[in-house]
């Protein structure tokens, strides 16, 4: 009987994808300061093909690119989007051609040296009276956290690997005030660069513990549900030490950073 329940509450809190309540902290207040820019009605552009993309919490129409053919068509199945396959650092699409452009958890899967075209590339996509907004796990306690769920991972699937986090290692993750920095010295006087935390750090190590580890064991289906009604919660925690960085970037004239 307890499996069965157990099994029922996965089944539901799964419903949005494994990973829906980390994919909604990281959209939910991006979303809400599209909305603050009055920029949810214009031209977007979303870098980096989620399956619960920008499309997925606005109910808008966007360009998605990637490298990767598989992620832009999983991220087709549910949402709105004119699929891209294209490079960050060698955007197709004219100057000043975005209202807005959205980069979430892309920057830690380039590789270091391109890091700082990929930056000015999205300032020269991105309209003068537009906002970018670009996020990425970053810091030594990032990094740690990572480790100890890539470990916890191991431990549960005997030797397995998560794939994502295996990049993070590869690549090495960003530099948050380095990152800014290349939008800063790109952006010259046009625009104001805004550096913001996102998703406290713990609650995204419980988070995963949940999602991909097994935790707490034999009650996982409920500590999935839970975490699955939490959600909206979560996606306000961003106090303390963060496991993602948040780079705004606004226009100097109209801009609400």
């Amino acid at each position: 009987m307890f499996s069965s329940i157990n099994q029922g509450l996965r089944n539901w809190a799964e419903k949005d994808g494994r990973g829906y309540p980390d994919w909604a902290t990281r959209y939910l207040p991006v979303v809400a300061g599209l909305k603050q820019r009055g920029l949810l009605d214009g031209s977007i552009l979303e870098i980096g093909a989620n399956a619960n993309g920008l499309s997925r919490f606005t109910g808008r129409k966007v360009v998605a690119i990637d490298l990767a053919v598989e992620h832009l068509q999983e991220a087709g199945v549910h949402q709105d989007i004119h699929r891209v396959a294209s490079d960050i650092t060698q955007l197709p699409f004219p100057d000043n051609h975005f209202d807005t452009v959205v980069c979430m958890d892309t920057f830690e899967h380039v590789p270091e040296s391109m890091r700082e075209y990929a930056a000015l590339e999205i300032l020269r996509v991105l309209k003068p009276a537009g906002s970018a907004v670009v996020a990425f796990p970053s810091g030594s306690a990032s990094q740690a956290a990572e480790a100890q769920v890539r470990a916890a991972y191991a431990a549960y699937s005997e030797g397995g690997s998560i794939r994502w986090l295996e990049e993070h290692v590869a690549e090495g993750l960003p530099d948050g005030q380095t990152v800014a920095g290349y939008f800063m010295q790109g952006a010259v006087e046009a625009y104001t660069v805004t550096v913001m935390g996102n998703t406290n750090l713990k609650l995204w190590i419980w988070m995963w513990k949940v999602l991909m580890c097994g935790w707490p064991g034999k009650g996982n289906g409920v500590a999935q549900a839970v975490l699955r009604i939490l959600t909206p919660w979560l996606a306000r925690q961003h106090g303390g030490t963060c496991y993602r960085k948040v780079i705004w970037v606004d226009p100097v004239q109209g801009g609400k950073p």
